[in-house]
């Protein structure tokens, strides 16, 4: 009898210790996750052009001294317009041997071809035509690229996440009225994607050797898109 009453105990106290343990389920509130978009389109303030000096001679150590030559006189020019040493920068300098492009001669070094680059930030759009006339007739002869840009990046880029949260608590607003409940706190944001496109370089590339028309180098706009997913508790 005494052995009966005390498994009865035994269990009872593992019953009641698994009552404890054993966790409370919660009513879990209810939440609303939308996405959150923005687009703006800014005016470019700034341009990134890159030049190359291209130069063959019968030597590597004449192909050199020509695009020396022809750099130092593109780089003074560009100077001379008011644009400040630190932004004009060489690069990718190189030499390599020309062949002969006759089947029976293709060993045949006939020349060396040298080259190198020149990138110039311009702060001022309107002085990017007279660059391109400026550096074009001082030896430069190949224009590789023209891209706008717009100065404080960060700035629009956080200016424009905002707007797209704003978007999202719009949106959630809505959605949550119309089905008779009202719009709790945000629980989690996250960032989707944000891009800034400005116009294709080509357009500019199309027109940039037939120099000196500031019209056909007006930067136009940036379109700047910025998405976001929020998520909202509903009351």
């Amino acid at each position: 009898m005494k052995k009966s009453i005390s498994i009865a105990l035994l269990a009872l106290a593992v019953f009641a210790i698994g009552a404890q343990t054993t966790p409370q389920t919660l009513p879990q509130t209810p939440t609303i996750r939308v996405t959150g978009e923005a687009i703006a389109s800014v005016e470019a303030d700034m341009a990134l052009l890159n030049l190359a000096i291209v130069q063959q001679a019968k030597t590597s150590l004449a192909a050199r001294e020509a695009v020396m030559a022809s750099a130092d006189k593109v780089i003074s020019s560009l100077l001379a317009l008011g644009i400040e040493k630190k932004m004009i920068r060489t690069s990718n300098f190189r030499i390599s041997p020309v062949y002969d492009e006759r089947p029976s001669k293709q060993n045949l070094i006939i020349g060396y071809r040298g080259e190198t680059g020149v990138t110039v930030t311009l702060e001022d759009t309107e002085l990017v035509a007279q660059a391109v006339e400026t550096a074009v007739s001082a030896g430069a002869n190949e224009i590789r690229g023209l891209d706008y840009r717009k100065k404080n990046e960060d700035v629009l880029r956080v200016e424009t996440l905002k707007k797209a949260v704003a978007n999202a608590a719009l949106k959630a607003q809505a959605m949550a009225e119309t089905l008779g409940r009202k719009l709790g706190k945000a629980i989690s944001v996250e960032e989707q994607g944000y891009s800034m496109r400005a116009p294709d370089s080509r357009l500019y590339l199309a027109k940039s050797m037939g120099a000196g028309d500031q019209e056909a180098f007006s930067p136009g706009s940036i379109e700047v898109n910025a998405s976001v997913v929020v998520v909202f508790e509903m009351e």
